[in-house]
């Protein structure tokens, strides 16, 4: 065995050493923390934050291919669009060639509030990376990589 593998005995750590639980906790605050700032800066919910950064990044998009890039919950995403189309902070235009498709993109309005929440959310993503070197930085995406690359070989082996 090598030194970098888990034995048995090793799985009786307590809880603030479990990936899962730490990973899950450093999330839950994080989205509490966005939220809190959204909502005092442009008043808007993390959700809708969440199309805005989809739509700024990919132009126009349909709500299917924000839930295959993101993996967000489908009827989370599709609660939140109707929810912005209701708000006019977005626009959907049909598909030509798939009836049951369509993209949305920002009203004037949406995209006026999406730049009055960016300052604040970018000043934050500086000052979480910042809090960490080059290097940390580094190792906590190859981390996470390698987080990601297991649970889907866990996922494989399960369903074979």
């Amino acid at each position: 065995m090598s030194a970098d593998q888990v034995t048995d005995t090793e799985f009786d750590i307590p809880l603030q050493q479990m990936v899962t639980f730490r990973l899950s906790r450093v999330h839950a605050k994080l989205n509490a923390q966005a939220a809190r700032i959204l909502k005092e800066t442009a008043g808007i919910s993390l959700s809708q934050w969440r199309i805005f950064v989809m739509i700024e990044s990919h132009g126009k998009i349909t709500p299917a291919q924000i839930v295959k890039r993101t993996d967000f919950d489908k009827g989370q995403v599709s609660r939140t669009v109707k929810g912005m189309l209701r708000e006019g902070l977005i626009s959907v235009e049909g598909s030509e060639s798939d009836q049951r498709s369509h993209t949305v993109e920002f009203t004037d309005n949406g995209f006026a509030i999406f730049q009055q929440a960016r300052p604040a959310m970018r000043a934050r993503q500086n000052a979480l990376l910042g809090s960490l070197t080059a290097s940390e930085r580094q190792v906590m995406f190859t981390a996470m990589d390698k987080l990601e690359l297991a649970m889907e070989q866990i996922e494989d082996e399960s369903q074979s």
